[in-house]
């Protein structure tokens, strides 16, 4: 189970809890004195049951909430959701104009180059522990 929740390195394409597969975790730089920034995934279910990713963690900010982006007439709009479903034997994209991280009061600006270290909580598999690019 250790190897299951250990930290992805930046240079590593994915890491695997229970049947879960999260690929493409980076977070984009952001400019200096911003509060706000986001974090973007792949998260591939390979089992017969759903899960949920239900909250995610860094120390990088104040407080970190799921979204999704939606256009209501003509107009995008974020909005918190409580989880993110991860259906059996689907894939779920966590990506800039749907759904994605949110990190709110930043402790410094994302710098290039650098990585986050960024805690995923799913109802069934677990905590899984990255290392998330900036880029």
């Amino acid at each position: 189970m250790a190897a299951l929740s250990s930290p992805l390195r930046a240079q590593e394409a994915e890491a695997h809890i229970g049947h879960l597969i999260v690929s493409g975790a980076n977070a984009r730089a952001t400019p200096p004195g911003a509060a706000v920034g986001a974090i973007y995934f792949t998260i591939q279910n390979t089992g017969a049951t759903a899960d949920a990713l239900e909250s995610v963690s860094t120390p990088a900010a104040r407080s970190v909430q799921l979204h999704v982006t939606n256009t209501v007439n003509g107009v995008m709009q974020m909005r918190e959701v409580k989880a993110l479903d991860c259906p059996a034997g689907a894939t779920v994209k966590a990506e800039s104009g749907g759904l994605h991280v949110m990190l709110i009061g930043l402790a410094a600006p994302l710098t290039l180059g650098t990585t986050l270290d960024v805690s995923l909580r799913f109802r069934a598999a677990g905590v899984l522990t990255l290392k998330v690019p900036v880029t």
